[in-house]
């Protein structure tokens, strides 16, 4: 059972006290059977609009969890591996698997994150695989990070926005794509927030060796902004 929000609750409680007390008036004014089923009723809003829901049980158990990792580790640590000795590197389709049927349609004006959508498959970190959402620029302008997408100014360092996936929350992947796109597609549960990536951060690309797969070193993490640059207090 889900649990409602702070907002979901209070506008539950609203309504149901207003019906309360228009059906009191009613009862009031004419004593029968109907207003007295909603009071009864607008009592059950009231009381049930703060009543602590049981939590959402979690999809996986944590041994499942485990068994997910211990899955999808060296199948992308083979993949990457493979790709660097190539001098590889590629896109990859992600899909909702509670939406598959949406794909390959798109929307003209989509509400939230689309059902499918095309990114980087730039590598993996501990916990799972890295998403590249696309290429910027932060400067670090005293002790605060500041981001420039359009242009590159002195000092700049040159990120990519990544979002870790864990491997708990990919369903299944096809390397080989299909008829619309030859590129991996990942299979993945939208669970956090509504989006496939647990974490987002601004990476710089390093790498040990020629040969050796790309790794990303921490910047700052990314904060969800109205403004059209972003801040972020700086790292240690």
């Amino acid at each position: 059972m889900r649990t409602m929000t702070k907002v979901q609750s209070w506008i539950v409680f609203i309504c149901s006290t207003a019906a309360l007390i228009g059906f009191c008036f009613w009862f009031y004014a004419e004593p029968s059977f109907e207003p007295a089923i909603g009071i009864i009723a607008g009592i059950g809003g009231v009381v049930g609009s703060f009543w602590p829901f049981s939590p959402q049980k979690p999809r996986l158990s944590p041994e499942e969890r485990i068994a997910a990792r211990d899955k999808w580790r060296p199948i992308f640590r083979d993949y990457f591996l493979n790709a660097a000795r190539k001098d590889y590197r590629g896109d990859c389709i992600v899909h909702d698997v509670n939406r598959l049927d949406d794909y390959p349609n798109t929307e003209e004006n989509p509400k939230g994150i689309s059902p499918w959508f095309r990114v980087g498959l730039m590598g993996t970190y501990e916990g799972g695989v890295l998403l590249g959402l696309r290429w910027t620029y932060l400067v670090d302008e005293g002790g605060t990070w500041k981001e420039y997408e359009s242009r590159k100014p002195d000092g700049a360092v040159k990120v990519m926005l990544l979002g870790e996936v864990p491997y708990e929350s990919i369903e299944s992947v096809n390397f080989d794509g299909d008829d619309y796109y030859n590129k991996p597609h990942l299979f993945c549960h939208f669970e956090h927030g509504g989006e496939p990536y647990k974490r987002l951060f601004y990476g710089e690309e390093f790498r040990l060796d020629p040969g050796f797969p790309h790794h990303y070193r921490e910047i700052a993490e990314y904060q969800h902004k109205p403004a059209r640059w972003q801040f972020w207090k700086r790292g240690g």
